[in-house]
């Protein structure tokens, strides 16, 4: 008599007997996503925190970098220009201060709130340099419109007006020192555009290797390192850049971009 198997009663006694152990490997494995999936997400929140804090102490820092500037300046009017012009500048510097501890706190402010900042800074800095430094701001028509709430990181165009002064202004020899700042939108970014007359980038390093003294200014460290940090949170892409010369004198004067995310 010929032998018969029964392939698919043998399959399933097979099945029967290796299922706790094909469930339990399962098990496993699903566990192991689980938790690996958990750990990842663990691991990006709290690399997201990091960069988070960073960001706000990087902000916290510009607080003493311009309280060293402002007092700095102080000093040197109430030398040079007496009592009246002291009480001028202590009253718009206090107002300043406020602004400036305000802001730092902040995720995003409005782009008015920002533009009020820019103004009180550009008029305390016209006060300290008299009649050395004018300045202009020109603003997208279609960005103070009203309604309209358009929201940017806190105070990063402020360090480029600083730059402009300091390294680009402040060592010329005459009263013909001039900065534009102008704000234009194009699609969901802002576009801020910082030019001076000053001496230019090779000559503003020239002089700071041959100089000795104790100012050194922290702003473009400390930008380019918050730009670094908000693309890294945001998954955006604000972009900076500096360049010599301007159309008028190749040779002269500095050029500061910088995109900006609206919020």
């Amino acid at each position: 008599m010929p032998l018969t198997f029964d392939f698919p009663l043998i399959a399933i006694n097979v099945f029967e007997d290796y299922f706790p152990l094909i469930a339990s490997n399962l098990l496993v494995i699903l566990f192991f996503l689980f938790f690996q999936n958990n750990r990842k997400k663990t691991d990006i929140a709290y690399r997201n925190q990091i960069a988070l804090l960073e960001g706000r102490s990087l902000r916290s820092q510009m607080n003493p970098h311009f309280i060293y500037n402002a007092l700095n300046s102080l000093q040197s009017i109430m030398i040079l220009k007496g009592e009246r012009e002291s009480n001028r500048y202590i009253g718009m510097l206090s107002k300043l201060l406020r602004f400036t501890l305000e802001m730092s706190t902040k995720e995003s402010i409005s782009l008015s709130t920002e533009l009020d900042y820019l103004e009180a800074y550009m008029g305390l800095q016209k006060i300290r340099l008299n009649s050395k430094m004018n300045y202009t701001i020109n603003v997208d028509p279609q960005l103070v419109e009203k309604n309209q709430n358009h929201m940017i990181p806190p105070m990063l165009i402020q360090p480029l007006l600083e730059n402009a002064i300091i390294h680009g202004i402040s060592p010329l020899k005459n009263n013909n020192g001039c900065i534009k700042l102008e704000i234009v939108k194009i699609k969901e970014y802002l576009k801020i555009r910082v030019e001076d007359n000053g001496i230019g980038i090779h000559a503003s390093k020239n002089a700071k290797n041959k100089s000795d003294k104790l100012h050194k200014s922290y702003a473009n460290q400390i930008m380019r390192e918050r730009i670094a940090i908000f693309n890294y949170l945001k998954n955006k892409d604000i972009k900076f850049s500096i360049e010599q010369g301007i159309p008028e004198d190749p040779d002269r004067g500095t050029i500061a971009l910088l995109e900006i995310p609206i919020l």
